[in-house]
């Protein structure tokens, strides 16, 4: 593994997550069939937003700051995400109740309560594989974010197979995080330390409220529809619609990882260096749009069969939802490239705007399915609100010769 590029490393570590993340999906729906698939996605949408309340980005803070200060900062950061896990957690399993009556009345609260204890164990990961990014050192996440999803993807025939309800998700969740937690101790050439350092903590704070800020609206981007989707309509048509959406974003999500792994540290060393970025960004933004235009294209032309074949008949949805759902995840692909930027520049506020018109276009889904619209209508106002906010990154990019702030040491990304 020492002699791959660090480039094929980090694609390969990104292919099997997400595809192990596919195939779990596969084997769930295959076994427990059309209804409780609709109700296991019902559950994993509510457990993400309590995910993704508290995602900080501080793995990515722990890439950026100068070298200098790692030391002092490593201990808050395993701090504050052990104290955030643990909090969202228990915050879960107090709402459990009125959650699942919100998103699905035959999802038992017993069940939500369970998926959220794999947030209280992410908790405790130790980040010292993200940190070795710096060096351009992704071997260590590939052991421990591939080698915990393809644990999670062998236990889950089993599970499924011993529940034979929607609850396999919620044991399959946690079988993941835990395998992820023990292989982060296993792989790190550091123990785990916290550290109540206020400054660091504040420092830490300042740079992840926007974060999770924007993750939220990554949340409402990426799972809005499906939660309005499930608020509206059966979980057989939940299902059908979810696991599309999955299917065409599975390229997108694993792009949008690599994208954001391997291009941060050079995009911030350029940044910080003031070597001239914008060719780095036109060059990999040109990149990104043939990918997404041959993605879009070959969903078009074998969507309906993919979804057949692998998931079953009762699962397809229609040709048209289809293509659209595509081209949203083509275009949201492409809004990676801008973003991650953005990141280097740490001008992180400037996210929340490009994720803000994905977010409002929710109150127009909700708006269209009240006067009697179908999935149709709920895939097109997706693709105009990808779209804008593409244009939005863009602009915020463009005549931009410095940063506004400054996180990473000059040297500190080089391999």
């Amino acid at each position: 593994m020492r002699k791959l590029p660090p480039a094929l490393i980090l694609a390969a570590t990104q292919v099997i997550v997400e595809g192990a993340t596919f195939l779990r999906n596969i084997v769930l729906a295959r076994i427990i069939g059309v209804e409780n698939m609709g109700l296991a996605v019902a559950v994993a949408i509510g457990v993400r937003l309590f995910e993704m309340i508290g995602d900080f980005g501080l793995e990515r803070w722990l890439v950026q700051v100068k070298a200098e200060r790692l030391p002092r900062i490593r201990g808050a950061v395993h701090l504050l995400q052990a104290i955030k896990g643990v909090l969202l957690m228990a915050a879960a399993m107090a709402v459990a109740i009125p959650v699942t009556r919100l998103l699905l009345p035959e999802v038992e609260a017993s069940v939500f309560a369970l998926a959220a204890i794999a947030i209280g164990i992410r908790g405790f990961i130790n980040y010292d594989y993200r940190e070795r990014h710096r060096e351009r050192d992704y071997r260590g996440s590939l052991r421990v974010e591939a080698g915990s999803n393809l644990l999670a993807l062998l236990a889950t025939a089993p599970i499924a197979l011993w529940t034979r309800d929607y609850s396999a998700v919620a044991w399959a969740s946690i079988m993941q995080a835990l395998a992820m937690c023990l292989l982060s101790q296993w792989v790190a050439r550091r123990h785990m330390s916290f550290t109540c350092n206020r400054q660091a903590i504040a420092e830490a704070l300042r740079f992840g409220i926007p974060i999770s800020c924007n993750a939220l609206l990554m949340f409402l981007a990426l799972q809005g529809d499906r939660l309005i989707v499930a608020v509206h309509f059966e979980p057989e048509t939940l299902a059908g619609f979810a696991l599309a959406a999955q299917l065409t974003l599975l390229p997108a999500l694993a792009g949008t990882r690599f994208i954001m792994g391997f291009d941060l540290p050079k995009y911030a060393e350029a940044v910080n260096s003031g070597s001239t970025w914008q060719a780095l960004l036109r060059k990999r933004l040109f990149q990104v749009t043939a990918v997404s235009g041959a993605m879009v294209l070959a969903f078009s032309t074998v969507g309906q069969s993919l979804v057949s074949g692998l998931y079953g008949p009762e699962f397809v949805t229609d040709a048209g939802v289809l293509e659209l759902l595509a081209l949203a995840a083509g275009i949201r692909l492409t809004r990676t490239v801008p973003s991650t930027m953005l990141v280097a520049q740490g001008r992180t506020p400037y996210l929340l705007a490009c994720n803000m018109p994905r977010v409002l276009a929710l109150m127009a889904v909700i708006w269209a399915l009240g006067q009697g619209a179908g999935l149709f209508a709920v895939a097109l106002i997706g693709v105009v609100s990808e779209a804008t906010g593409l244009m939005i990154g863009l602009a915020a990019l463009h005549g931009t010769d410095r940063p506004r702030h400054t996180l990473m040491h000059p040297t500190a990304g080089a391999s």
